[in-house]
């Protein structure tokens, strides 16, 4: 069946995946040893663009999968009969370390699976970190050369400024000494409090005047209880007696409790 699902890898479960990126390797009897059995490695590659690197090789075995399914970078599929199940099976658990078998090591000492990695070339490590400290030195020891001359560059650049400030200066002195100090500024007078000013009625008693008298309560009636000409009640009061009544209301209220007034 074509490798179509990526369902991530699941030896305990019988779905084997394994994506390589190096070389794969699969195991083949040795036909000059007759005596006894003896592995040899050969590489898998596709046989439609015989690439051999980058290869999915995948396994259902729930699904019934007879042989090993292989997929290429270039998405050509094939059931490869040259990989064993059974090695592939185990190969995936060991990686996976599900249930690892000690009778299975075999296949992968003989050389099954994925080729290692090369070896470390610890010279051509030594002598890349050597490059690295000397250009980080050289960077260091530049910027430290390049502060000093902008220091000193910086240095030379105000005196002569200075220098040619330097006439300006003096001209501005001698002026100030002949003008003399500069006169201090007057306090600023302080506000006065806004005044307090009295009633109009204090003023009116003040001067002899009359008291202000209050107009009429009701302006239809002006506190009769009838419209002027006519003998029609007034109905937006109660009337004089009414007024009358509440005037003795309040002071009776007054009378009993001396300190609302």
């Amino acid at each position: 069946m074509p490798n179509t699902d990526f369902r991530p890898p699941n030896p305990a479960a019988g779905y084997h995946r394994v994506t390589t990126t190096r070389r794969f390797r699969y195991l083949v009897q040795d036909p000059a040893h007759t005596l006894r059995v003896t592995w040899i490695t050969q590489d898998l590659a596709c046989p439609a663009c015989a690439v051999d690197t980058g290869l999915l090789l995948v396994l259902d075995e729930p699904a019934g999968d007879g042989m090993v399914q292989v997929t290429c970078p270039a998405g050509h599929q094939w059931a490869d009969p040259r990989v064993d199940r059974h090695h592939f099976a185990a190969y995936s658990r060991l990686n996976g370390f599900v249930t690892p078998d000690p009778d299975w090591f075999w296949v992968m000492e003989a050389g099954f699976g994925e080729e290692p990695p090369p070896p470390i070339d610890y010279a051509h490590d030594i002598a890349g970190a050597a490059k690295y400290v000397a250009k980080r030195a050289k960077s260091t020891v530049k910027s430290k050369v390049k502060g000093t001359v902008r220091r000193e560059t910086r240095k030379a650049r105000r005196a002569v400024t200075n220098a040619a400030k330097a006439p300006v200066t003096a001209l501005r002195s001698a002026w100030n000494q002949q003008a003399g100090p500069a006169p201090e500024a007057e306090p600023e007078p302080e506000e006065e409090p806004y005044p307090d000013i009295p009633s109009v009625a204090k003023y009116r008693k003040a001067y002899g005047m009359e008291p202000r008298r209050r107009g009429p309560r009701c302006l239809v009636c002006e506190d009769t209880g009838r419209i002027p000409g006519t003998p029609i009640t007034c109905t937006e009061c109660d009337g004089p007696a009414a007024a009358a009544m509440a005037a003795a209301e309040r002071r009776a209220a007054r009378a009993r409790n001396p300190k609302s007034r």
